[in-house]
C-alpha cells in the first residue's frame, strides 16, 4: 500500500481524520480532531502504535482505521512511497516533450499537458521500457529529464 492510498482511505473514513508525516519521529501520524491517535513508522517494517487504546476503540470506524494502518505498516518500507515521475524533453521547446498516446502507443512531441489518452510524466521503468523500443528514435543521450513536481 502506498502512502498517498492509506491516506486517502483513512480521510474517508471520516473528515475528522487525518494524516501528516512526522519527519522527527520517522512516522506517519493519524489524528482525530487534531489529535494525534496513533502512527505508523516510516522507518521501520510492522510498526503500528496506538497513544491510548480506550479512547481509539471508541472512535468512528476504528477496526477498520487499524486495518489500513496494520495493511501500510506490513507493506515494505520501498513500496510505500509514490515513485518519482519525469517529463521526456526532446528538443529546447514549449512542444518539445514526449508524448505517448495510451490508446495506440504511438509517440509524438507536444506539450507537457495530459488527457485525450495522452501520456507525458514517466516512471524510470517506463523511460527504460521506452529507450528499447524501436519505434520512439530518440537519442537517449541527449534528450534531458524533468521531474514532475506535484501530481495532485
Amino acid at each position: 500500500m502506498k502512502y498517498s492510498e492509506a491516506e486517502k482511505k483513512i480521510r474517508e473514513l471520516s473528515s475528522k481524520y487525518s494524516v501528516e508525516f512526522n519527519n522527527i519521529f520517522d512516522c506517519l501520524n493519524v489524528n482525530y480532531k487534531g489529535t494525534e491517535i496513533a502512527y505508523i513508522s516510516t522507518g521501520r517494517p510492522y510498526s503500528v502504535r496506538v497513544r491510548v487504546e480506550d479512547y481509539f476503540k471508541k472512535l468512528p470506524f476504528s477496526n477498520k482505521l487499524y486495518m489500513i494502518m496494520a495493511e501500510l505498516a506490513i507493506t515494505p518500507l520501498d513500496e510505500r512511497a509514490e515513485e518519482k515521475k519525469k517529463y521526456v524533453k526532446v528538443y529546447d521547446s514549449r512542444v518539445g516533450y514526449l508524448n505517448i498516446n495510451n490508446f495506440t502507443g504511438k509517440m509524438s512531441v507536444s506539450d507537457v499537458f495530459e488527457g485525450n489518452g495522452i501520456k507525458t510524466k514517466f516512471t524510470d521503468k517506463e523511460i527504460e521500457e521506452f529507450k528499447q523500443r524501436d519505434d520512439i528514435p530518440l537519442d537517449w543521450n541527449k534528450v534531458r529529464f524533468e521531474e514532475v513536481e506535484d501530481e495532485s
